[in-house]
């Protein structure tokens, strides 16, 4: 399938104020920020230059496509598509402008995530009747399931060497009384199976060190941002320490680390609109980005760390924009009146 022909984003108010996306400026994850805009009536996926606001379509269906994720080398990226009737994941070569369909089977297939050196996704299906983790290879050959439980999986993240895969289960009818709950660690070429923590957890993000996992725990406008660390010289396998990171009377959700692992970025919702802080590893120097009164959401930071992209709702419906690491210089990336979301850099 080849990439669609050009479409047009409109201001709203400017229609002579015109916009071409070209199939012309494709670039890897490092300059590009992939997104995904209603602005034609649904979802669709679009490359975006934060330097010169120049923006690529890269679907152009009446399906629904979300959820973009670039690969390590930036030359590929995968999104989600309900154009068969249910969620299947699709892959997008750059290069060679090519989207291919990876999953073929019925059921939902969602969350995918590319291991460290790109050759493998692992994601959640439900070809067998509930959410469990499956893995393939990064041409959609070889499904296979890693997981087999009487709960519900959700996915995690890849360990930065690619030995583990964090994922977090529960059973979403019984949520007090569930003995399988919390964040779970699964070899994914091995047996080993690591249940690491107990508590109402979810959102598990791997420093890229390898280091700690930082993760929401609670519920119901409670949550805070933890850490669960390996001790000096052990393993995953062994004891590990939990920290918590936050302890605002508001939830602290959606933890994302900076390249270099010293910061993390979060989502604060003090007054009942979210907006977006960040914080050293340990949880000290909490610095608030946006003070808006509005939504801000989804932070994603550059791969050089000195900036961060996420969804404003200020002006009404979600837009992108971008930020210096410390908040100075936010900057509105698209203003097209529809709903703009789910930003990967």
């Amino acid at each position: 399938m080849r990439f669609p022909p050009l479409v047009w984003f409109l201001r709203p108010l400017q229609i002579s104020a015109l916009l071409v996306l070209t199939a012309a400026c494709f670039q890897s994850s490092g300059s590009q920020i992939a997104f995904v805009t209603a602005v034609d009536g649904d979802q669709e996926v679009v490359l975006l230059d934060p330097n010169t606001g120049q923006m690529t379509g890269l679907t152009d269906n009446r399906s629904s496509d979300y959820e973009p994720r670039w690969s390590p080398n930036g030359k590929l990226l995968v999104y989600l598509s309900d154009e068969s009737g249910d969620l299947e994941i699709n892959l997008v070569d750059i290069k060679q402008d090519v989207i291919t369909r990876l999953t073929h089977s019925p059921g939902d297939d969602n969350s995918p995530r590319w291991s460290p050196d790109g050759t493998r996704l692992a994601f959640i299906s439900q070809r067998d009747g509930q959410s469990e983790v499956y893995l393939m290879n990064a041409d959609g050959s070889n499904p296979t399931r890693v997981t087999n439980n009487s709960t519900e999986d959700h996915m995690g993240a890849w360990s930065p060497d690619g030995v583990w895969l964090v994922f977090y289960s529960e059973d979403e009818d019984n949520p007090g009384e569930d003995t399988q709950r919390g964040l779970w660690l699964r070899n994914p070429d091995g047996v080993n199976l690591v249940h690491l923590t107990n508590g109402e957890d979810r959102d598990p993000a791997w420093s890229p060190d390898g280091k700690h996992i930082a993760f929401v725990r609670g519920a119901s406008g409670e949550e805070d941002i933890y850490l669960v660390s390996k001790l000096s010289n052990a393993t995953w396998q062994d004891d590990t320490e939990i920290v918590r990171l936050t302890q605002h009377d508001s939830a602290d959700l959606a933890p994302a680390w900076s390249p270099d692992s010293r910061s993390i970025a979060f989502i604060n919702s003090p007054q009942g609109t979210a907006e977006i802080l960040t914080m050293r590893a340990d949880g000290s120097k909490q610095r608030r980005l946006t003070n808006n009164g509005n939504d801000d959401l989804a932070p994603v930071w550059s791969a050089d760390g000195k900036q961060i992209a996420f969804v404003s709702y200020l002006y009404g419906a979600g837009e992108i924009f971008i930020m210096n690491a410390d908040g100075s210089e936010q900057r509105r990336l698209t203003n097209n009146g529809a709903e703009d979301a789910y930003p990967d850099w």
